[in-house]
């Protein structure tokens, strides 16, 4: 135990800020290391490896407890490690189990959340980052989004009358101090989060035309800055402007359609905040905070079954959420209360595939 001690001693770096040592890969030689980490200025990536073998369907019982060769926690801290300090245990797989048990931020959700798709495409090596904006936090695995949630709607739940209060601290907390658990043998480093941009957009007239470097345009389904080459969308005007909500036009996507990848859509708002993301495959649609179910058979059988790439057109119009296939309606959802007043700012739009 001393030793376990000394060696979370020598990996704690002191200061207000992050060790400048950690925005380049950094080797976790501990199952538990404590670290300064400004959570508000850097996004904490993970760079994990996949089991060579691992049980995506445990028998009952081996769930109740954390099953450590595929599971990575992240504890948060506000100024000292304290218990009382403590507001945050980020909680998540390597693996997609099958009956869902994949991730979870333990002050948010009262039971653990699915990924929508297999973690990097059961790649061996596997690039995950934790991204806190100002309103929720974002977890995705090689550029994927696999899990999101809004501080303003934690769950409700009997089992855990805390949540709700929980998570709205989690959101509101000034995070600057982490402790790694489970975790040796994984890579981490924080890296900068861009700075939004100084001058306000241009209102150029709306365009499909994605103002990206050609040699990028000419392999991109739509715009994509949420990239590092574009600075993930530093500048507003590399994201396409688009009246989401009034349009009788919404987003054309050519893309295929799988049980692994997503195909995902990242919004924006006019002054260049993350709204949230629209994600679908063949297993589920997601939308940031307010929609997750199974994929319909409709839209299962309106995608190119020989393979090819569909051209899917996503709206937003009058807060309906909806896919289409040239005319014929393959998905639909109205958005209500929050959902609806939140997403009514998304002026803005990049594909994220």
């Amino acid at each position: 135990m001393i030793s376990v001690l000394f060696l979370a001693l020598l990996s704690l770096s002191y200061g207000a800020v992050l060790d400048p040592t950690l925005t380049e890969w950094h080797l976790v030689e501990s199952n538990f290391e404590r670290f300064n980490f400004p959570l508000r200025d850097y996004i904490l990536e993970v760079k994990a490896f996949l089991p060579e073998t691992y049980n995506t369907n445990p028998s009952y019982g081996e769930l109740l407890r954390t099953d450590k060769p595929t599971t990575m926690m992240v504890l948060l801290y506000e100024n000292n490690y304290q218990v009382k300090n403590k507001v945050g245990r980020l909680v998540w797989n390597k693996i997609k189990y099958d009956r869902g048990f994949d991730v979870a931020v333990e002050e948010c959700d009262a039971r653990y959340e699915a990924y929508p798709s297999f973690p990097a495409n059961k790649q061996p090596e596997q690039i995950w980052a934790w991204n806190f904006f100002e309103d929720f936090v974002e977890l995705s695995c090689n550029d994927v989004v696999q899990y999101s949630q809004i501080f303003s709607q934690g769950d409700v739940s009997p089992m855990k009358p805390q949540l709700p209060q929980t998570c709205q601290r989690l959101g509101a907390a000034n995070v600057n101090k982490i402790e790694l658990r489970h975790m040796k043998g994984e890579y981490i480093r924080g890296r900068p989060k861009v700075a939004p941009p100084t001058d306000p957009p241009t209102t150029a007239a709306p365009t499909t035309e994605p103002v990206i470097p050609g040699e990028l345009r000419e392999r991109l389904p739509t715009c994509d800055c949420w990239r590092k080459e574009c600075g993930y969308c530093s500048n507003m005007e590399c994201a396409v402007q688009h009246d989401l909500i009034n349009s009788d036009t919404g987003i054309q996507v050519f893309s295929n359609v799988d049980k692994e990848s997503m195909n995902s859509i990242r919004l924006f708002s006019e002054s260049g905040e993350v709204i949230g993301t629209f994600q679908w495959n063949l297993k589920g649609i997601f939308l940031t905070g307010c929609v997750g179910c199974r994929t319909p058979r409709r839209l299962r059988k309106a995608r190119n079954m020989d393979g090819g790439q569909t051209n899917w057109e996503f709206a937003l119009k009058d807060g309906v959420v909806s896919l289409r296939v040239g005319t014929d309606a393959v998905y639909e959802h109205k958005l209500r209360g929050e959902c609806k007043e939140v997403y009514s700012q998304a002026t803005r739009f990049a594909s994220t595939t």
